[in-house]
């Protein structure tokens, strides 16, 4: 099935590894010319960005801060500067609780981190981007957007306020720009990966057993893949996809 991606200028944060590194490669598949961005690894995201090229896409390497104020306004101008446009935004970038909160867990009352912090990097610092991005979306005519959330905002976790929260968020944010751009043509979307069985996703380690927990949960009895993440995601970005718009769609194996 051709999906209509060839050419397309593709923009996926953090995609130096896991699933935004799954990601750009698979819009490489489909021969677009995918921009993805590191936060501190040079290193792996150009080893990304050879399998995009290799996969049949272009590719381009530039660093991203989510944390930084101004650095989503400065990539989006590099981005559209370099590929003369942008038809796909991938809101991938994720700031990370400094703990594992597997292993400390303290009611959010009792949460000393800078828990203020999560939020603006992982809900701000998204919508910084997405909020600049959108003039060249627009102007695509086939724009589209896929904001990565997780599926703790359905069924939670201890000691994970402030992050499911900002993930929370960003489905409200999509359903209403989806309103907003749609007679634009823009199409926007949330991916909701759970855990996934290959890569690190993580900042830090899942003890075993709840590893097991999880895995006893699905019907399949196997975790998704990065791949499969991705997959879903260039679905959704792509011109073929007219009506999946404003909506959640669930990588998780089955489970929330």
């Amino acid at each position: 099935m051709d999906l209509g991606l060839r050419d397309r200028a593709v923009l996926v944060t953090g995609g130096s590894s896991n699933i935004g590194a799954a990601t750009a490669v698979a819009f490489g598949r489909e021969g677009a010319r995918v921009a993805l961005t590191y936060a501190s690894r040079r290193d792996a995201a150009e080893k990304v960005a050879e399998q995009v090229r290799r996969a049949g896409g272009q590719a381009y390497v530039t660093q991203f801060d989510l944390e930084e104020p101004e650095a989503g306004a400065r990539l989006v101008e590099e981005v559209v500067g370099h590929w003369g446009g942008l038809d796909v935004l991938v809101n991938n970038a994720v700031r990370w609780a400094d703990h594992n909160p597997t292993e400390r867990v303290s009611a959010f009352e009792k949460d000393n981190s800078n828990w203020e912090h999560l939020i603006e990097a992982n809900l701000a610092g998204t919508l910084r981007v997405l909020r600049v991005a959108m003039p060249a979306l627009r102007a695509s005519g086939v724009g589209r957007i896929v904001n990565l959330s997780t599926s703790l905002v359905e069924r939670g976790m201890v000691g994970s306020v402030p992050y499911v929260a900002a993930k929370s968020a960003l489905y409200g944010a999509t359903r209403t720009i989806a309103w907003e751009a749609g007679g634009d043509g823009v199409v926007a979307n949330v991916v909701m990966p759970g855990w996934v069985i290959d890569g690190k996703e993580l900042a830090f380690e899942i003890p075993e057993p709840l590893m097991k927990e999880q895995t006893d949960r699905l019907p399949t009895g196997a975790l998704p893949s990065c791949k499969h993440v991705a997959d879903a995601i260039v679905f959704l970005s792509a011109p073929v996809n007219k009506s999946i718009t404003g909506e959640i769609i669930r990588v998780t194996g089955g489970t929330s």
